[in-house]
């Protein structure tokens, strides 16, 4: 249906009740599979997506879906799913209260849908949609989009177009890979922009009233569609991109090595994540040098993949691993079968040392390489579950930053054990004084921020495990 019969057919079979904004129809008049609307708040973004998904209801064979994050944010009043009872309830269409649809006298129908939980996408497996529209995209965690993409489909005969659309506000647990997706790497993808000025039939008076008790970062992200993110509520809020990322590795000096450790966190449903870290003994800078994660791989394809890693960087000093629910057994299959050595990761005190962590970040004594995309995506938008800070989001992939975290642990400790190297020459004798100088006061720094984060966490749980 064109953009032209559409605005006839509001009107004359009541599925709007208003025209659309003119950002609503530029919105509506994109041809690219993918397209995002919104930005700031009050632009008009979820009646510009009801209006998207009521597009082509003359079709009999169309489907569409509409996706909130929880049932309770699908069901609040004057949310979309409530929005479209407005406009629908006096037509012809007929809503299904068990289902959540709407048919359309077409046979078209609208349902509307919620995926709260980490397997939730899978209620969908079977289903076939022309279109999928997700409201308050930044609240999903980036695998339930992409793998709504398997459900766009439609028969040869029809010629209904396949649309994936979305709006949001900046902010959440989405906000790095929506504005990654959408406004840093679109590749075709389109972002409308729309601001409270572009909705005609909003009281902004009384809207930029209450957002002028915003925080200062809430605000210009609703206000006025900026894509700042409040690091406060990042696990890892110290990761600066600016003061720890690094091209490459530092030139050693001569008759130096690097020690290497090697941490992986497995996973039986979920992912299982690599990491190699280097460092050395008289450097108080440690590198996270490769990372890589993967579905479905098994402990033999683990193990190769393991090989394949040590072959690349040489003997690891260290190899600690979470194991996850693969158990005991997992262990000792790997050291009987590969020969690998495979100590269980220290997972104890996990929120003392993710600060102990965030300090190491913030005095630039962790460096990762550029080319670990993946980690640094993963662990910049990490966010904690609440404001208490007590654990991270359920929602949110943290297998590359946890298995960044063990590794990082395991350096720790291995630099605070280190000894100097033997005394001999006279300028030998004075460079080792100086090292080893420089050691100890690293070790007693070290020390002095455990033992300030435990007398800490002492006052309430000694222990915070996942």
């Amino acid at each position: 249906m064109s953009l032209e019969a559409f605005a006839r057919a509001a009107v004359e079979h009541q599925w709007c009740p208003h025209e659309p904004t003119a950002k609503q129809r530029a919105f509506l008049a994109v041809e690219a599979d993918e397209a995002l609307f919104g930005g700031a708040a009050g632009g008009g973004k979820s009646d510009a997506l009801l209006m998207a998904a009521l597009e082509h209801v003359d079709h009999p064979s169309y489907a569409a879906i509409l996706f909130r994050r929880t049932y309770t944010d699908l069901a609040l009043p004057g949310a979309i799913m409530d929005r479209a009872h407005e406009w629908l309830a006096p037509t012809a269409a007929k809503w299904g209260d068990r289902e959540k649809r709407w048919t359309f006298p077409s046979g078209a129908t609208l349902t509307f849908g919620y995926l709260d939980g980490p397997r939730d996408r899978y209620r969908y497996q079977s289903a076939e949609f022309q279109f999928v529209g997700f409201d308050e995209l930044t609240q999903f965690p980036e695998r339930d989009y992409v793998y709504l993409f398997s459900r766009l489909r439609r028969g040869v005969t029809t010629r209904v177009p396949l649309r994936m659309r979305s709006a949001t506000n900046p902010g959440d647990i989405g906000h790095e890979w929506v504005k990654s997706r959408f406004l840093d790497e679109p590749e075709g993808r389109v972002f409308v922009a729309a601001k409270l000025d572009d909705n005609p039939y909003l009281d902004r008076a009384e809207y930029e009233r209450a957002l002028g008790k915003l925080d200062p970062v809430t605000r210009q992200q609703l206000r006025d569609g900026v894509w700042l993110r409040d690091p406060s509520g990042l696990v890892y809020s110290s990761l600066d991109p600016e003061r720890n990322v690094a091209d490459d590795l530092p030139r050693l000096p001569q008759g130096e090595t690097w020690t290497r450790v090697f941490a992986a966190d497995f996973g039986v449903r979920d992912p299982t994540a690599f990491v190699v870290w280097y460092f050395t003994a008289h450097d108080p800078v440690a590198y996270l040098v490769a990372s890589e994660q993967w579905s479905e791989r098994s402990p033999s394809e683990s193990a190769e993949k393991f090989l394949e890693w040590r072959d690349a960087h040489g003997p690891f000093e260290r190899v600690v691993g979470d194991l996850g629910g693969l158990g005991k057994g997992f262990e000792a299959e790997w050291k009987r079968r590969y020969g690998l050595p495979l100590e269980p990761a220290e997972k104890s005190n996990k929120l003392g040392f993710i600060k102990l962590m965030n300090g190491e970040l913030a005095s630039g004594r962790i460096k990762i390489l550029r080319s670990n995309v993946q980690y640094l995506r993963d662990a910049c938008a990490l966010a904690w579950a609440s404001e208490s800070q007590d654990r991270e989001h359920p929602a949110m992939a943290n297998h590359l930053p946890d298995a960044a975290l063990y590794g990082w642990r395991c350096c720790r400790a291995f630099q605070a054990t280190t000894r100097p190297a033997k005394l001999s020459e006279p300028d030998a004798i004075v460079a080792d004084i100086a090292a080893h100088k420089e050691r100890l006061i690293a070790r007693l720094r070290a020390e002095e921020e455990e033992r300030t984060i435990l007398d800490t966490l002492l006052e309430g749980d000694d222990e915070w495990t996942e």
